[in-house]
């Protein structure tokens, strides 16, 4: 089938049709939330709301899994033991009455617009001029829920931001992330740059694009980004489906791209760009975490990341983790919002609402700044 679409629109309108006939988990494994959508001016506007949210729930699709579970295993898995029987105690003293308060504020059951189940969502520009329909047709469809925005960067969507601070949308503090220009030359001149691109350029190992990638290869490059992220890290990052590394394949929703070393695949590296805005980022990467550092399938993965953003004259969104690995490589630390509205909401859901944000922005800056720099890459 011919189109004149763009190939970003296909691939976001296809993924969201059948989101919605099969179900989130269908892309992502952990991922049980209902997915609908909204029709504004001819774009479908993806929204996800679950019923309850679950322990092993994602944070692509649960506020409770992004605010509360993912910090406090990341938590447990850094801390030594005094300072987690430390912890433990605080943590029921500090952690309770956020729990309370993000119930009452119905954040569990909130509706997340323009959610992808990804961990970077990128809005194309088109989004901030049509606010005001999504905001009326949000309100319409779910009168008893928070509507939330999350990815919500000043230096990524600046006029989104200022806009919708002035709808009325609360900003709460969500990640730590690392933005970067290729264009500037000062991120050229780092030392870790320039030995990474020497380093991607060493054929020793193999640089295969998605043209190149067969079904076959699914299993084992689906293996490599769960030993990093799901194995690794936390069962709270998105858990992709192998029919999600399929339709990568076949309508480049993620550009992928994957390393093989001596015949065996041990690299892969998954590349979300939205040309409105200008800027991409990588949901999707893995290595194996067995292989000997000299090789440094990582640093490969990062280099080659950082050269597509170059070519493609596009801005890097570095995500979070591994702060000192970014900021080695022109990252620039900035602070990631959720937004959320609920000014339609009974007062004691706004109540709760507010009381929540002001505990957040006052002590989250802090606390993700601290737990970013634990997370290794």
């Amino acid at each position: 089938m011919t189109t004149h679409l763009p190939p970003r629109m296909v691939a976001d309108t296809l993924w969201l049709m059948t989101a919605r006939s099969r179900g989130a988990s269908h892309w992502v494994e952990n991922s049980h939330c209902t997915i609908e959508q909204l029709d504004i001016d001819g774009h479908p506007v993806p929204v996800s709301h679950l019923t309850k949210s679950q322990w092993q729930e994602s944070y692509v699709s649960s506020l409770r899994s992004a605010w509360l579970r993912y910090p406090h295993q990341e938590a447990k898995r850094h801390l030594t033991s005094r300072q987690l029987a430390l912890y433990q105690a605080a943590s029921c003293l500090i952690l309770g009455p956020i729990s309370l308060l993000m119930r009452a504020a119905g954040l569990d059951q909130a509706a997340i617009l323009a959610n992808h189940l990804i961990s970077t969502n990128l809005y194309p520009g088109w989004l901030q001029a049509s606010m005001p329909e999504i905001l009326w047709q949000a309100q319409q469809h779910y009168p008893d829920r928070p509507i939330v925005l999350r990815n919500l960067c000043p230096a990524v969507h600046p006029e989104l931001f200022e806009q919708l601070k002035q709808q009325g949308w609360q900003m709460i503090p969500a990640r730590q992330v690392y933005l970067c220009d290729p264009a500037d030359p000062a991120v050229w001149q780092h030392n870790h740059v320039r030995k990474d691109a020497r380093l991607l350029a060493n054929q020793e190992v193999e640089l295969v694009a998605a043209s190149a990638l067969q079904r076959d290869d699914i299993p084992a490059l689906r293996r490599l980004f769960r030993q990093l992220f799901i194995e690794k890290h936390s069962h709270l990052n998105p858990d992709f489906s192998d029919d999600f590394f399929e339709f990568c394949l076949e309508t480049q929703f993620l550009d992928c791209y994957a390393l093989r070393w001596q015949g065996k695949w041990v690299g892969i590296l998954g590349v979300y760009a939205q040309p409105e805005s200008g800027w991409m980022t990588t949901p999707l990467i893995g290595y194996d975490t067995q292989l000997p550092i000299e090789l440094g399938i990582y640093r490969r993965l990062m280099a080659l990341l950082l050269k597509l953003a170059k070519d493609k004259q596009m801005k890097l969104h570095y995500s979070s983790g591994a702060a000192q690995f970014k900021l080695a490589r022109g990252g620039q630390p900035a602070l990631e919002y959720t937004a959320v509205y609920s000014q339609h909401l009974p007062l004691a859901n706004k109540l709760s609402l507010n009381l929540f944000s002001h505990l957040l922005q006052r002590c989250a800056p802090s606390i993700l700044s601290y737990a970013d720099k634990q997370k290794a890459g």
